[in-house]
């Protein structure tokens, strides 16, 4: 089979003894609106021509953007390197065709699409979960791969929309018959609203509860969440509490790290430099603690285990002559305690 946009030709290296049936399998792909078969395929009437055999493309909130098809589509976004974290998720042991991998507030996606279509809606629908700059697209277009049902592909969809939030690290995979979902969750209420959802697409979750950090874990976590702001800065727009844009991204690898472990208290702490008013810097620091809590909260980090503290213009950071850094003190770093 061949696609442009939503329109296909399929062309049979030997006659199918059903044609029919090929056109029902059709019907039921994702995102496809024609498929013309040709007369290889064992279709009656003129010598060569043609059928046009009508389809009905599958409702789906995914983007629809028309790609022509390609023999392989290779990797559009790259992220570095993950952490290695500690067992937190139950991974997939069927062989899968395609796998989204929740990692630290990222996805990966890896495997190979049938159709540009359907690698475009999955690349998308990550990037709306978790920002486009924390999805490391690996996706592949062309054979071996199998087309995924429609009502399958919107259980994907819908499971990869929700699993940045609901879960800490997890696996969502599709292995040419079933949708397959592992990992791991914060609290009994991300579990169930992840389960309720994976239950009303058909879809059985495999989850387990993450791990209690130990001390020295608690610690490192520390280390870990303030070298990512120490190579990232969580900005602001300038003189208020709004998280900039170009942070965003920042924010949700900050939130997949948090949320990795149970039995800690986490403490955003705001900084601010010495220019201006101590009192209003001091108050403008409490702000902006309190914006990155309830951001992570958003991205599903347990409200009971953050607090928020500004410190105002009281730890500045220096150089080594003693001069103040202001950009390195207007910063927004972690406190990482186990319970």
């Amino acid at each position: 089979a061949a696609f442009s946009g939503q329109d296909g030709s399929l062309r049979c290296p030997a006659p199918l003894a059903d044609p029919a049936s090929a056109v029902a399998a059709a019907e039921s792909v994702w995102g496809v609106r024609t498929i013309e078969i040709d007369a290889s395929c064992g279709v009656t009437g003129g010598a060569d021509a043609p059928t046009t055999l009508p389809t009905t493309v599958p409702t789906s909130t995914a983007a629809t953007t028309t790609a022509p098809a390609t023999a392989t589509t290779t990797t559009t976004t790259t992220l570095g390197a993950t952490t290695s974290v500690a067992p937190s998720s139950t991974a997939i042991a069927q062989p899968v065709l395609f796998n989204a991998q929740l990692i630290d507030g990222r996805l990966v996606l890896t495997g190979t699409m049938s159709t540009d279509l359907e690698r475009l809606a999955l690349v998308q629908g990550a990037a709306a979960a978790v920002d486009a700059g924390n999805v490391d697209d690996r996706l592949t277009v062309g054979p071996p791969s199998v087309l995924v049902p429609s009502e399958q592909f919107d259980g994907l969809l819908a499971l990869l929309a929700l699993m940045p939030v609901n879960l800490v690290a997890g696996d969502l995979g599709w292995n040419g018959s079933s949708v397959l979902v592992s990992g791991s969750y914060a609290d009994d209420a991300m579990r169930a609203t992840f389960t309720t959802a994976a239950a009303e697409v058909g879809i059985a979750a495999d989850l387990v509860p993450r791990p209690t950090a130990t001390p020295e874990q608690a610690a490192a976590l520390e280390a870990e969440l303030n070298a990512l702001v120490a190579a990232e800065p969580i900005l602001f727009d300038k003189g208020s509490t709004t998280i900039g844009a170009t942070s965003v991204a920042t924010v949700q690898r900050v939130a997949g790290i948090a949320k990795r472990y149970a039995g800690v208290a986490i403490e955003v702490q705001g900084h601010t430099d010495s220019e201006g008013d101590p009192a209003r810097n001091l108050t403008l620091s409490e702000q902006r603690a309190a914006a990155v809590l309830d951001a992570l909260v958003a991205r599903g980090v347990p409200t009971a285990d953050l607090s928020a503290k500004g410190f105002g213009m009281t730890e500045l950071i220096r150089d080594a002559d003693g001069n103040e850094l202001p950009e390195k003190s207007r910063r927004v770093v972690f406190g990482v305690t186990a319970l």
